[in-house]
C-alpha cells in the first residue's frame, strides 16, 4: 500500500448526488470526483457510503422511470453498474446521533447529515453534488 493510500484524503465518502452524475445528466461533476473514483477503482483509496445511499439512488433512478428518462431495463443496468463500483458501505445505525447534531448545526437533512458523519468518523473526504452539504463539509474540514 503507498503512503498516499494510507492518507486520509486517500478516503472518501461519496453521496448520492455526486455518483449519480457519473451516469445522468444532472449538472456539473463535483471536481475531484472521477480522479477520486479512478483511484478508488484501482484500489488506491477507500470509497465510503452509508447504506441508505443504495436507496436514495434507486429512488432517484425510479423518479427518471416515471419522467420517462430512462426505460425500466436501462434503470435495472444502471443500478447493476452502481453495484459494481467499488464501494465499501457502511451501516447507518451507529451515525444517527452524529447526524442528527449535524443535521441540526448545519440545516440539513439527517440523510445528508449521515453522509457528513460518515466522514467525520472515517477521517475521509466528502464529495457531494449537493451544495449545502458540500459546504459543510468544507466548514467541518472534511471537504473537497
Amino acid at each position: 500500500m503507498t503512503a498516499e493510500a494510507r492518507s486520509p484524503e486517500a478516503s472518501h465518502v461519496l453521496d448520492a448526488s455526486a455518483l449519480l452524475r457519473l451516469y445522468l445528466a444532472d449538472g456539473p461533476l463535483p471536481a475531484t470526483l472521477e480522479a477520486v473514483m479512478e483511484r478508488g477503482c484501482r484500489g488506491e483509496g477507500l470509497l465510503l457510503v452509508p447504506d441508505l445511499c443504495w436507496l436514495e439512488m434507486t429512488s432517484v433512478v425510479g423518479k427518471q422511470v416515471a419522467r420517462d428518462l430512462l426505460s425500466p431495463g436501462e434503470a435495472e443496468d444502471l443500478l447493476q453498474e452502481l453495484q459494481q463500483l467499488p464501494l465499501r458501505t457502511a451501516p447507518t445505525a451507529d451515525l444517527c446521533l452524529p447526524a442528527l447534531r449535524l443535521s441540526q448545526q448545519f440545516g440539513l437533512s439527517v440523510y445528508d447529515a449521515s453522509y457528513l458523519a460518515l466522514a467525520l468518523r472515517h477521517g475521509a473526504v466528502l464529495i457531494s453534488a449537493d451544495a449545502r452539504l458540500a459546504a459543510a463539509a468544507l466548514s467541518s474540514g472534511c471537504g473537497s
